[in-house]
Parts: structure tokens; C-alpha cells; sequence
């Protein structure tokens, strides 16, 4: 009795020995037939797969060599394995000489410990990122942005892969910058030296001209001499005051100004101030008024001297601009914590206003809201900027709301300290 290939161990093969039924000789043939097929399969992925394999490796080699930046890599000693165009108008050899040659021989001496040390750190699987410089053939240097990256194979390092980017044009305009820099820091220091300088130099004459002339209007001049003692005078205060105001600028510039905190009664402060323009804004037919919260704590800690400077410039700034009407000055509380107080100031006028584009010009140095001003009302520009500094100093705020012909109002905000109770006296006996 025949066995079936079903019937006992072999399979296929028991079948093709049998090999005398036409059903062996049909299972044989399929069976010889998907081996044929499983061997194209093969043989077409294996082809499929050395042509991907190919596409990739034209893929790298056009990255490779046509990559704007040098791009090579290095065996374990630090010698060059491949070098692309880029690495070879970079460094001045040819791929053929760098082949072999050892990186550190294009690097200067000074630079030499710290590239070696980062090759090792690579080398410990650490990509490193630096710059340095090579020494072309023609003694030239070239600064470069290296990227260096370990290559591993099976879990191994191999070699260094790197990429090098030519920065010696962006290097050399960083250091033309850096010596515009410093140049201008040099001409701005020289020139804050000469502004103060200067007037020192024109504000101990002209004290001595505003004391002489007091002395001339109260020695029984009549009224024509008078009238022109007292023209001297005024002449005298805005010079003094312009003087002072380059002074001033000229410290804040040079980074001499600072504030200094003692105990302040910041309502006399700020009638002080008031007290100075008063004289002026009567002249005009100015109505000046000075509103002071009721909560303002009656003792503060503060610089009072650069506190009444700022007040007093915005309100001679005020009263300049104010042609007929009223300027107000008001002194609120505007936060309360258990170690300061913030103060806010407001000073209002009924002048001429500010459009929203001089607005923008108003807190710059030597700048008016616009040239047409200078020549009407006069001034140099700096008493806004120098309010500006002052109140950054002090470590508060500054801004200003207006319209075309419906007055300004400048306001500052700046914390002052609480001043300490003085502890009581000891009791006698």
C-alpha cells in the first residue's frame, strides 16, 4: 500500500520521492514552483534594497560636496579622511593633501590645547562646538565656527565628523563695530567731561554777576537803572538755570548722578518748587495753584534735592507753555505698602498742547516737540530728558497726556521710603 506524504514525516519531500502519482508529480511541481518564486523575491528585494542603498549614498556624497560650508572628517589620530570642495577653498589645500595630513598642523600654537581637548571630548561621544582659526599655505588666516560630532559604527567610535563655517568676514566686522563702539563711548565721555567742565567754568563768574546786581538794584537806583539792574537779573537766572541743566545732563550722562535717601517733609519740598515759578506765572497772568493729598504721610525718606528738581522743571515747563489760563499741581498717594509710599505728581496746564507725534520726542535729549517751539518759547530741550533720568534714578515713572490746544498734563510716579519713628527719649530720674 502507497504512503501519502500526509500519512507519515517528510512532506514534500516524501512526495517527491514517491514521485509516482500524478498528484505527487503536481505537488513537486507547485512546490519547485514557489521556490523559484521566493528566490525572485530575494534576488528583487536585494536589488530593490542596493538601489535604495545607492540613491542614499548619492544623496550623502552631493550634501558632501556641495555643502557651502567645509565639511570632512577625521580618523581616531586626528587625521583627515575626506575633505569636500568647501574644506578645500577654506583651508588652501587640496583634498589630495589633506588626505592623511594631521588637523593640528593647520592650527596656530594658542589654539592648539583647546581644539585637542575638545577632539577628545568628542571622541567621548561629546559634540563640541567652537571657534578658532587655520593657517592657509599663503601664512593667511582663516577664522572658523567648527561643529565637530563622533561617527559610530556598531556601537563604536570610529572617527569625527565636522563642520566648519568660515566666519573671519563677520569676525573682522564685529571687531570694526566693537572699535566704533568704543570710540564713541571715548567721544561721548570727553564730551560730558567738557560740558561739565564748561559749566563749572561759566557758572562761578555768572553767580558772581546775579550777586552783584542784587547788590546794584538795592542801592537806590532810579526807576530807568533799576528797570535794567532787574533785566540783568533775570537774564542771569535763565542762564544759570541753562547752565545748571547741561550740568546736570551732563552727570546723568556720564553716570555721576545718584539719589540719596534722608527724611523729607515732601510738602515743603513741593512748595518750595512751587514757590520759585510763582513770581513768573503772577507775571504772566498765570492762575498757579498746589493741591496735596490729605494722606500723604507727613514724613518720608527720599532725595529731596532731585524730588523739587523734577517738580521745578515741569512746572518752568508748564508756565512756558501756558499762555494764559491755569496750572495746577497736585500730590496724590497712589499705593501704600507697609515699607513705602508712592507718590504721584501731577502738574496741569491750559497751554498750547502736544500732538501724539512730538509726544514721542518730548523725553529725548536736545529735542523739542517741534523746532518752531525753540524759537518761540526758547529752551534747549534738556528739561524733560533730564526729568526723565532723575525719575528712573529714583526709580519711578514718567509720561505725559495732551491734545493740540487743550493743555498738558506731565506726571511722575516714584516710591519713597517711611520714614522710622524716632525712638523716645529716656525719662529722667
Amino acid at each position: 500500500m502507497r504512503r501519502s506524504w500526509r500519512s507519515g514525516v517528510g512532506g514534500p519531500t516524501a512526495a517527491l520521492l514517491a514521485g509516482t502519482s500524478l498528484g505527487g508529480h503536481a505537488l513537486a511541481a507547485y512546490l519547485w514552483w514557489r521556490w523559484r518564486g521566493a528566490q525572485h523575491e530575494l534576488s528583487s528585494a536585494g536589488a530593490a534594497n542596493r538601489r535604495a542603498a545607492a540613491e542614499a549614498n548619492e544623496r550623502y556624497r552631493s550634501l558632501f560636496d556641495y555643502h557651502p560650508n567645509a565639511v570632512f572628517s577625521l580618523d581616531l589620530e586626528g587625521r583627515f579622511v575626506e575633505a569636500n570642495p568647501a574644506a578645500e577653498r577654506l583651508s588652501g589645500y587640496a583634498a589630495d593633501q589633506l588626505i592623511g595630513m594631521e588637523f593640528a598642523r593647520l592650527l596656530r600654537e594658542e589654539d592648539l590645547g583647546r581644539v585637542l581637548e575638545a577632539f577628545r571630548r568628542i571622541l567621548e561621544r561629546q559634540a563640541q562646538q567652537l571657534e578658532t582659526s587655520v593657517i592657509r599655505p599663503d601664512g593667511t588666516l582663516a577664522e572658523l565656527r567648527v561643529t565637530g560630532l563622533p561617527i559610530v559604527l556598531d556601537d563604536e567610535v570610529v572617527g569625527v565628523y565636522g563642520l566648519a563655517e568660515d566666519v573671519t568676514a563677520r569676525n573682522r566686522m564685529q571687531r570694526e563695530l566693537d572699535r566704533t563702539r568704543r570710540s564713541a563711548e571715548q567721544a561721548s565721555e570727553a564730551k560730558s567731561m567738557f560740558l561739565a567742565n564748561v559749566s563749572h567754568e561759566i557758572r562761578t563768574p555768572l553767580t558772581a554777576v546775579m550777586a552783584t546786581t542784587e547788590l546794584l538794584v538795592d542801592s537806590g537806583l532810579d526807576p530807568e537803572q533799576e528797570q535794567f539792574a532787574e533785566a540783568v537779573q533775570r537774564s542771569s537766572r535763565r542762564l544759570l538755570r541753562l547752565v545748571d541743566d547741561i550740568l546736570d545732563f551732563s552727570s546723568i550722562e556720564a553716570g555721576r548722578a545718584s539719589v540719596h535717601d534722608v527724611d523729607i517733609d515732601l510738602r515743603a519740598v513741593v512748595d518750595d518748587a512751587v514757590s520759585l515759578v510763582r513770581p513768573i506765572a503772577e507775571e504772566r497772568g498765570l492762575e498757579l495753584s498746589l493741591t496735596v493729598d490729605s494722606d500723604l504721610p507727613r514724613r518720608l525718606t527720599g532725595d529731596p534735592e532731585r524730588f523739587g528738581q523734577v517738580v521745578g522743571n515741569l512746572l518752568d515747563n508748564a508756565v512756558k507753555f501756558t499762555p494764559e489760563g491755569a496750572v495746577r499741581v497736585r500730590v496724590e498717594v497712589a499705593e501704600t505698602r507697609s515699607a513705602s509710599t508712592k507718590v504721584l505728581v501731577r502738574v496741569e496746564d491750559t497751554g498750547i498742547g502736544i500732538t501724539e507725534e512730538q509726544q514721542g520726542k518730548l523725553f529725548q535729549s536736545f529735542s523739542q516737540g517741534d523746532s518752531s517751539i525753540t524759537r518761540r518759547y526758547g529752551g534747549t530741550g534738556l528739561g524733560l530728558a533730564i526729568c526723565k533720568q532723575l525719575v528712573t534714578l529714583m526709580g519711578g515713572s514718567i509720561w505725559v497726556s495732551s491734545a493740540p490746544g487743550r493743555g498738558s498734563t506731565f506726571a511722575f510716579a516714584v516710591p519713597l521710603g517711611r520714614a522710622v519713628a524716632s525712638p523716645p527719649a529716656p525719662s529722667a530720674g
